[in-house]
């Protein structure tokens, strides 16, 4: 493993709750393998690229590393129709992410499709393609191989999530989706396709990066239950079914 000193960012708008500064330590791994990312996850990192981030916020410990046990996991009636309908209709090819121009190119226009769609709903700030193409650079230079989860519909890639392999689990990286499936739920079935992919290569884990609650975009996380959370003290604690907020 070799990183550069590990920096903490200027105070800058939170991207979660917009009332809030935000706080990160960030450093860059120039070499990394899957085994020691595993061991930053533990420590509450996550990765975009060759950049490993976790938030230090003096005032706000609401971003929280969640995980779902995936032989645990029982989906609710609303995920197994979501599953059951689009296993039907979406066709799932793995591949991992490369130099080639064309999945390069696919990518960065799906990327700017999702985020214009994001742009829209959610008040994300605009991008150029040119911005997007920029994105898919960043998860090209990995440290390690990433593999790409592409959703087609009809033939055409419609869903691409970039996900990492690790000793005991899966971790979702991040998920775009073409807006002319919105109302099939992908992203809802990219988790439930992460948690049978990871059951059937004998993993323990399905890692989600951080819940917030509060936040509208990462409550969904919540859902997929049982889940268990990183406590501020290192260890993974079950998640108070509480907060479940589609129980059906």
């Amino acid at each position: 493993m070799k990183l550069t000193i590990l920096m903490e960012s200027d105070p800058h708008p939170c991207g979660y709750l917009p009332d809030r500064l935000a706080v990160h330590q960030e450093t860059v791994a120039f070499e990394l393998n899957p085994a020691e990312y595993r061991q930053l996850v533990d420590l509450g990192f996550r990765r975009f690229g060759r950049g490993l981030f976790r938030p230090k916020c003096p005032s706000c410990q609401k971003c929280i590393p969640i995980r779902i046990p995936v032989r645990d996991f029982r989906p609710s009636r609303s995920q197994k129709r979501n599953f059951s309908q689009n296993a039907s209709r979406l066709d799932l090819q793995i591949e991992m992410v490369s130099q080639n121009e064309d999945q390069k190119d696919h990518l960065a226009n799906l990327h700017q499709k999702f985020h214009l769609m994001q742009s829209g709903g959610k008040g994300w700030p605009d991008q150029s393609i040119l911005d997007s193409s920029r994105f898919v650079e960043t998860m090209v230079e990995q440290p390690f191989p990433v593999e790409v989860w592409n959703y087609l519909y009809k033939g055409e890639v419609v869903g691409s999530g970039y996900v990492d392999a690790l000793p005991d689990g899966l971790s979702a990286i991040y998920f775009i989706h073409d807006p002319k499936i919105r109302a099939m739920g992908p992203g809802i079935f990219n988790v439930l396709s992460l948690i049978e992919g990871a059951r059937t290569r004998g993993l323990d884990f399905l890692f989600l990066g951080f819940w917030v609650p509060g936040s509208a975009s990462m409550a969904y996380k919540a859902n997929f239950s049982p889940a268990e959370i990183l406590a501020p003290k290192g260890q993974w604690i079950p998640l108070a079914r509480k907060y479940l907020v589609d129980s059906i």
